[in-house]
């Protein structure tokens, strides 16, 4: 009863659950935070075999997935876990000296800084749906306005879009991504001409992929952000798949809002998330699920005392304030920013690009399978999509892991006749999963004579 923060503290260091799960060699623990990957080649196989073995995944089970669910490494399972037994031991305790208003801050800080904003722009979401709903049904819209987005968007991204057509009766301008000229495509200037020529003088929102999860095209963002705001539009980006692979810059790339995922490349838990706005636009985008001060007064029209948690409602935490918090999901974010910042994103991102090249040009040696992303480095990272011809991308699949164990997804949209396999390359992927993947779609196209 009554328990200091330090008796608290004291008593989880003593018997922590879970302690299998601890990650990382004693060697490794005793380096300094941020230079584990620092100097490390993208093709030293030994070191991100030894990366790799940080994943539970089991060891005949190779993981090509992280497009749809990064798999967590063993620090962050231990975080999440952690947190659990913690707050449902003693949850007075946690919520007080653990989980709290400066921990929260700190979450915040290391988020910014790992993705390249202030930490006033940003917020902790769920999901990158919840960001993109937040950036789209937050905008004042009137009648006749226009929204532009792609037609190899999510739906997460495309449909907040639609429903503001049926409720405010703006105007959805889609940019027909489909044709086969953008697959890939041959520069990015024909990509921002495609977003300009859907411009009008009614356009106020431009929302669209920085990496399309369809194809894993990534669309030029500096330039379309540059495009809109000399024309005086706002950008929305769906961030679902950059964090975590690519070292992200989000002020570098000029967007006035940008959501993204924790649970993918990032390998966070499910349910975690950021939405950024822009420090100066932050007044013209309203908080959508709200449950904080509204103009600096509470429920009953009083004045909220100036404290670090009512001061949220002052800058984009505004849109954390939506009720009750999963204090593991945090946890679990906390650690993914550390174990990336251990790696450092630069060496992640190296590594990614290592693999994915290293499919793109085993695939298009192999007779009869077509891949649809770019060489070239400004217009593709981790992803790979591709078709082997004549094989429906489900029976790839299927095939892949009834006799491989090799875990990838197709992406299907009758309605632009569009269904390829995607392959999605990250750290706890390695040379042999690759050679397998090879070989693999090598021997499929063999046995169906393409």
């Amino acid at each position: 009863m009554g328990q200091s923060r330090r008796q608290f503290v004291g008593r989880l260091s003593g018997g922590a659950a879970l302690g299998s799960l601890a990650g990382f060699s004693a060697e490794a623990l005793a380096a300094p935070a941020a230079d584990l990957g620092v100097g490390k080649a993208p093709d030293d196989e030994a070191y991100w075999r030894w990366i790799a073995r940080e994943f539970l995944t089991y060891p005949n089970v190779a993981h090509m997935n992280t497009g749809t669910r990064g798999v967590s490494p063993r620090s962050v399972v231990k975080a999440q876990f952690d947190a659990i037994q913690r707050y449902d031991s003693d949850y007075l305790s946690y919520a007080r000296y653990v989980n709290n208003t400066d921990f929260r801050i700190r979450l915040r800080a290391k988020l910014a800084a790992f993705v390249g904003c202030k930490s006033n722009e940003i917020a902790v979401t769920n999901n990158t749906t919840e960001g993109m709903a937040f950036g789209t049904f937050g905008i004042d819209f009137k009648a006749g306005d226009e929204i532009i987005y792609t037609n190899h968007d999510h739906s997460s991204g495309a449909q907040p879009v639609n429903l503001c057509a049926a409720r405010f009766r703006v105007k959805p301008v889609v940019v027909d991504l489909a044709a086969p000229e953008f697959h890939p495509p041959e520069n990015a200037d024909s990509v921002v001409k495609a977003f300009e020529q859907a411009i009008t003088r009614r356009t106020k929102l431009i929302s669209f992929c920085h990496i399309n999860y369809t194809d894993g095209c990534v669309l030029p963002v500096k330039q379309i952000c540059e495009m809109a705001r000399a024309k005086g539009i706002l950008t929305l980006v769906d961030g679902a798949h950059p964090p975590g692979m690519m070292d992200l810059d989000i002020h570098e790339l000029g967007c006035d809002m940008y959501a993204g995922a924790g649970h993918k490349w990032l390998m966070a838990s499910m349910l975690t998330g950021f939405f950024f706005v822009r420090e100066d636009i932050q007044d013209r985008v309203w908080p959508i699920v709200y449950s904080g001060p509204v103009n600096g007064t509470n429920m009953y029209g009083e004045p909220v005392p100036d404290t670090d948690y009512y001061n949220q409602a002052k800058s984009a935490a505004r849109f954390e304030m939506r009720g009750s918090l999963n204090f593991a999901n945090a946890a679990s974010l906390d650690a993914a920013l550390d174990f990336h910042s251990r790696l450092t994103p630069s060496a992640i991102e190296a590594r990614d690009r290592y693999m994915a090249g290293r499919v793109r040009e085993g695939l298009r040696n192999i007779p009869g399978v077509s891949v649809h992303v770019s060489d070239d480095p400004g217009m593709s990272c981790g992803i790979v999509s591709f078709a082997v011809s004549g094989v429906d991308p489900v029976e790839v699949n299927d095939m892949l892991w009834a006799r491989h164990r090799l875990y990838i997804r197709n992406v299907a949209h009758a309605e632009i006749d569009w269904n390829v396999n995607r392959a999605s390359l990250h750290i706890m992927v390695h040379g042999g999963h690759i050679d397998t993947l090879i070989g693999a779609v090598a021997e499929l196209a063999k046995e169906r004579g393409v």
